[in-house]
C-alpha cells in the first residue's frame, strides 16, 4: 500500500480469503498508523482464526484517517 495523500494518514484495511472456487474462508483487518505521503508498506492482516495456505486475498475496504 502507499500513502498518496499529501500528510500523515492512519489507515484500516479490511480484507477476505478466498478458496479456489472464490467462497470466502475468512476475514481479517490491518491497520497503519501514522504513514508519511508516498510511503509505502506491507502489513499482516490479523482475524479471529488463522486463514489456509493457498487462499487469495481480496480488499474489501479502505478508510484512511488524518493523523493527529
Amino acid at each position: 500500500m502507499t500513502n498518496h495523500s499529501s500528510k500523515d494518514s492512519n489507515y484500516v484495511i479490511s480484507v477476505e480469503f478466498l478458496d479456489g472456487s472464490g467462497t470466502r474462508k475468512a476475514e481479517g483487518t490491518a491497520a497503519l498508523n501514522n504513514f508519511a505521503p508516498d510511503q509505502t508498506a506491507e502489513e499482516k492482516a490479523i482475524g479471529l482464526s488463522k486463514a489456509p495456505d493457498g487462499l487469495k486475498c481480496k480488499i474489501t475496504n479502505v478508510e484512511r484517517y488524518a493523523s493527529m
